[in-house]
């Protein structure tokens, strides 16, 4: 899992309860979780279209349709984890030589920036380390713009809500297999995009969202079948880590129900 930074870090909570939000295009979708003899039940959920973008428009604004939204769901819950669009995730990859464990750190920060087309100190850094059957350690770094996450909890802030993490809304649901020569591509249906996941060597190979795969026609959503294909036969062959091991096991989830096909 490549979980994202807050931008300002605070002390871990144990909560009772926690909101769960999942930004998608225009979609928001939320769950309530409570926690009830050592597990977490839902509680309440909701879907949601939303008329403003958090990214262009006034976040008090945003804030309150989200607020308006959340009310009319009944939804009391203050804290949340928020899934933002994998659209807005920059990634780069690279070979990790051996190094002391505590020099890896700035050895990857050297790498993004030479591999963002932007300045480093714009973005948010998660990285994600795999290893390879021949024992060589490979590396995922993934970058989102602040800026996308400062307009993100102002909206949130607006709507009355306490951001405990950022993750990937639209990242497909598959734990990183522990043996380097087993693999497993993953595949989400959002809401204007499909997400791609490979998995291999313990940790995230490749994390990508997929344009051009969703359209909409007549009120449902096509899917192009031999666009993903392309893309993920695109995102195996820059995988070196796992190019000489088993072939990735497919694996599809649709990130939520509604009208779909397929083509």
């Amino acid at each position: 899992m490549i979980d994202l930074p807050k931008l300002n870090s605070s002390k871990p909570q144990r909560l009772s309860a926690v909101l769960g939000l999942a930004l998608d295009g225009s979609r928001l979708d939320g769950v309530v979780l409570r926690r009830a003899d050592g597990s977490l039940q839902v509680q309440q959920s909701f879907s949601v279209t939303l008329s403003l973008d958090p990214l262009t428009n006034d976040p008090e604004l945003v804030g309150r349709e989200i607020r308006n939204h959340l009310d009319a769901a009944g939804v009391r819950e203050k804290h949340c984890v928020v899934g933002v669009p994998l659209k807005w995730a920059l990634t780069a990859h690279v070979k990790v030589p051996e190094l002391a464990e505590a020099d890896v750190a700035s050895f990857l920060q050297i790498e993004a920036e030479r591999g963002f087309p932007c300045d480093v100190t714009t973005l948010l850094l998660a990285t994600s380390l795999c290893r390879t059957h021949a024992g060589e350690r490979h590396a995922t770094l993934v970058g989102i713009p602040r800026n996308h996450l400062a307009l993100l909890e102002q909206v949130l802030r607006a709507a009355q809500l306490k951001p405990v993490s950022f993750r990937w809304a639209s990242r497909p649901c598959s734990a990183p297999e522990p043996s380097p020569s087993n693999g497993v591509l993953a595949l989400a249906i959002g809401e204007s995009h499909v997400g791609l996941q490979v998995t291999a060597g313990g940790g995230v190979a490749a994390l990508r969202g997929l344009e051009g795969a969703l359209e909409a026609e007549g009120g449902e959503r096509v899917l192009h079948a031999d666009v993903v294909a392309r893309e993920a036969r695109i995102t195996l062959g820059n995988c070196p880590r796992i190019s000489r091991g088993r072939a990735p096991h497919p694996h599809l989830r649709p990130a939520r129900a509604g009208p779909e096909t397929g083509r």
